[in-house]
């Protein structure tokens, strides 16, 4: 109640800001914003929290209700002005999706998560970009787009449609104190998927643009896909350098610097055409494998400094939808969860068939890559800023999905989590360590 008391009260004094105000250009408009969608997503994920749904779900949520296309406390001027954030977001989602990957440790999971990530993860890639084309009278902006560039369009948000969420598993196996096969297959193969998508969007997105772009030289079409990808690789590896020497011999500040690095990646790095989720994403690997670093240091520091950010970034995604345009992609957006589920069903059992894989992990891996979060809205912002023509139509397409698959997925894998028998063992392993 308390949670919901202060809600109402912050909605009453932005309303009595705003009115006030000249207009949503002046002085000081950004400070407003932000500060009021931070606080509003905090109690709203509270808020959430206590009904038993995802907090995530109530940022997004918070943005929507306050965003213009509800109550207008934040117009769509004051949501423009901290397109930022979602710049920074997203290279501390891969920075974090990177430095929590220790190759050595997952060593003996790789020829399973290798098979899996095959067949289901590019898989799912490949059936939904297919799946885009043969529903694409239902999709108006790629209706309107000449069939290549439909092609090079719909690979891309199949690839962004394809992103899951190690957050969202990792709380889930923290709630439940799951510890098992099942459990650590689950864990690494989200993270190896992610960066596959990663990795793949960065390509994919490259040629789309060049292919709308009118760049039919092959030769430099290539050219500018290898420096935006190489480029990146080898800026991430500087940065991963300057960040585990920085925890090494300062080891003050971590946080702060962390975000502060992760601001020059997103601003700098998109206006020397790199990309900022590949800088981050290396330079996570980097800390975590190569550096004498502790990543894990790293991600405990600047955990708190980032909150901020993933509300504003999250609130943000919810203000910035647009409910007309989303309403109108129902159809597809369920023929889109449907077909994403079914296809990492299939891809599983195909990659698992073999007698090397437990049971268990056969039956229910592929639930641990349907849920999607921070990732999947990281790349439905950055498909808005690429195709700025279409932009918001395609946000709001990868956002319905994304938005669906938060509510559904999460309790059908607590469901499996819990019919697997492994939900509690970490508990009962650490009584018997002691």
């Amino acid at each position: 109640m308390i949670a919901l008391f202060a809600l109402l009260a912050l909605g009453g004094l932005m309303h009595a800001a705003r009115s006030f105000a000249l207009g949503p250009d002046q002085p000081g408009g950004t400070e407003l914003a932000f500060g009021f969608l931070l606080l509003a997503a905090y109690f709203s994920g509270k808020i959430f929290n206590k009904l038993g749904l995802p907090k995530l779900t109530g940022y997004i949520a918070a943005g929507i209700v306050v965003g213009p296309q509800v109550l207008g406390l934040v117009p769509k001027a004051m949501t423009g002005q901290l397109k930022l954030v979602g710049g920074v977001a997203t290279a501390i989602l891969a920075l974090q999706a990177g430095a929590e990957l220790n190759l050595r440790a997952v060593k003996p999971l790789l020829r399973v998560v290798r098979r899996i990530s095959t067949y289901a993860v590019f898989g799912t890639m490949v059936v939904l970009t297919f799946t885009l084309l043969a529903i694409r009278p239902l999709i108006p902006f790629l209706a309107a787009l000449p069939d290549a560039h439909a092609a090079a369009v719909a690979a891309s948000l199949a690839i962004a449609l394809t992103a899951q969420s190690p957050a969202v598993v990792m709380a889930l196996l923290g709630e439940t104190r799951a510890e098992g096969i099942l459990s650590r297959t689950i864990l690494t193969l989200v993270v190896v998927a992610d960066l596959a998508v990663i990795i793949s969007y960065g390509v994919a997105s490259a040629s789309a643009t060049a292919v709308i772009g009118g760049n039919v030289d092959v030769t430099a079409a290539v050219g500018g896909i290898a420096w935006e990808v190489g480029g990146s690789i080898g800026v991430g590896l500087f940065i991963g350098l300057i960040l585990g020497q920085f925890l090494l011999y300062v080891g003050r500040g971590v946080g702060l610097f962390t975000i502060m690095v992760c601001l020059v990646v997103a601003e700098i790095g998109a206006a020397v055409h790199l990309d900022p989720l590949i800088i981050a994403l290396t330079a996570g690997l980097f800390v975590e494998n190569v550096s004498r670093a502790d990543a894990k240091d790293l991600l405990r520091h600047f955990e708190a400094a980032s909150l901020p950010v993933y509300l504003v970034f999250f609130a943000l995604a919810g203000a910035k939808l647009d409910l007309h345009a989303l309403a109108a992609l129902a159809v597809p957006v369920a023929i889109i969860v449907a077909t994403r589920a079914t296809s990492f069903f299939i891809g599983c059992r195909m990659a698992t068939g073999g007698p090397d894989v437990e049971p268990v992990v056969r039956r229910m891996a592929w639930l641990g890559l349907v849920p999607q979060a921070g990732l999947a809205l990281a790349l439905a912002e950055l498909v808005r800023r690429t195709f700025p023509s279409f932009g918001d139509a395609a946000f709001a397409l990868v956002v319905g999905v994304v938005a669906t698959n938060e509510m559904i997925a999460p309790v059908v894998l607590r469901i499996g989590l819990m019919r697997s028998g492994e939900a509690g063992r970490r508990a009962a392993a650490e009584v018997g360590s002691h």
